[in-house]
């Protein structure tokens, strides 16, 4: 009896001590807060990713994004229940933060690993939350927890470029078997109007995370030469960002050479590249769930031509002129003063196509995008930018008449009085990369 207990709980502590960073446990709790004083009125309830068998031999779990923003939880099948104290909303307080973990099962954690045991005496404190208990207790206590106030914060809609449709609809099925004379509200707009401002911690586990993907970089630009192949660069960038803790890739890698340089989301990587391409190498890790996002464009021979130096040039006077705009209160993508703009009028002032035409209609795509446990964050990028925001800039100019694709994309930080370059330590002006090249 003693020793299938002490086994499972020895190894448990062994794996909560990992290399993975939940950041500060009080964070969380600060979240859960700050969302029961957004709503008040109601009931909130969030399911996390269940666990998917067939899914587990070719990938790793995900934890849904919403559910790891505010529980910092990583196991598979757990529930998440706030239920605000009684009184007017606003007031901040919640009665009870309840995480429901599946029952302990010693077969199948001899597949899976040890998980959790809600009775524990420090699961609480473990799981950073007021309590935890069984999920076998969740539907009596949703039932309880409703009953003066038949309201439900959940979310309603997915997220986008998440694949947590089905997960959506599988939690609004549950809750209306469950509950079904509640009312049903969505959460997600008031979760991604939190999640737009980093915390301290969570910068810091991005700062983590674009370190690990400069490196991989650099690892590349020592690499590369003419008779390579592209799928050589994303294994390079892969094994560099994950030899230093990054769990997986940020996105799947782009690496496109040649014509392909003008592709915007060419993932094939699987052409040689050839004397006198330019390759854009888009690929970064992730690092305890949070993502970075980088860009280089590279000369294969290790030398830009004229030509390619010319339109490169103006795509990094077209970052720069951005970053040094951006400032709490403009907008990344829209009106005349934005960053966009700002970019797009350098662009068609520096530069021309073979035609003798301006070179902006050859950029087609936003400017950039906020960063966090996605590498397309939630955010609306009509909203002015606030300190506390990471986004990406990243110009790009794509002529395939002329098999000319150049993209820079660097990650900032928007300060109280402007914006920090998270990835500066990664060369991007023309002299660096060749010098760097040839070393």
């Amino acid at each position: 009896m003693f020793k299938k207990f002490f086994v499972p709980v020895v190894a448990f502590v062994v794996l909560a001590s990992g290399a993975w960073d939940r950041g500060n446990l009080p964070d969380y709790r600060a979240r859960r807060a700050r969302l029961v004083a957004a709503t008040g009125d109601g009931v909130i309830v969030l399911f996390g990713a269940a666990e998917n068998p067939a899914a587990s031999s070719v990938t790793t779990f995900h934890q849904n994004e919403a559910f790891y923003y505010l529980t910092g939880w990583r196991e598979p099948n757990a529930m998440l229940m706030l239920v605000p104290k009684s009184g007017a909303p606003g007031a901040a307080a919640i009665e009870r933060d309840i995480l429901y973990v599946p029952a302990p099962d010693p077969a199948q954690e001899r597949w899976t690993g040890p998980r959790l045991m809600p009775d524990a005496p420090d699961a609480a404190a473990i799981a950073g939350v007021g309590s935890v208990h069984r999920a076998g207790l969740f539907s009596s206590e949703l039932q309880q927890a409703i009953a003066d106030s038949p309201k439900i914060y959940t979310e309603l809609t997915p997220q986008a470029e998440s694949g947590e449709e089905t997960l959506v609809a599988d939690t609004v099925a549950k809750l209306k078997a469950l509950a079904p004379l509640a009312e049903l509200q969505d959460i997600r707009p008031s979760i991604e109007t939190m999640r737009a401002i980093k915390s301290p911690a969570e910068i810091a586990l991005i700062r983590h995370a674009a370190q690990n993907s400069i490196e991989g970089h650099l690892a590349i630009m020592k690499a590369l030469r003419p008779g390579m192949w592209e799928y050589e660069l994303a294994a390079l960038m892969n094994y560099e960002t994950m030899r230093r803790g990054s769990e997986w890739p940020a996105y799947p890698p782009i690496v496109g050479s040649g014509v392909f340089s003008t592709v915007l989301h060419y993932d094939r990587n699987d052409r040689q590249m050839a004397d006198g391409d330019l390759v854009v190498v888009d690929a970064a890790g992730s690092y305890s769930g949070y993502a970075s996002d980088v860009t280089r464009t590279l000369p294969v021979n290790g030398r830009f031509t004229p030509r390619q130096r010319e339109i490169y040039e103006s795509v990094r006077g077209a970052q720069a002129a951005a970053i040094a705009a951006a400032k709490p209160g403009v907008t990344l993508r829209s009106g005349p003063n934005s960053l966009h703009q700002i970019a797009l009028d350098y662009m068609n002032a520096h530069g021309h196509d073979r035609q003798g035409r301006p070179l902006g209609q050859y950029f087609i795509h936003g400017l950039g995008h906020s960063v966090g446990l996605n590498v397309h964050d939630p955010m609306d990028l009509e909203m002015p930018l606030a300190a506390g925001m990471i986004v990406t800039i990243e110009p790009g100019l794509y002529l395939p008449d002329e098999s000319l694709g150049v993209r820079i994309e660097d990650m900032i930080l928007i300060t109280p009085t402007g914006a920090e370059v998270l990835t500066s330590a990664l060369p991007s002006a023309p002299d660096d990369i060749e010098r760097l090249m040839r070393r």
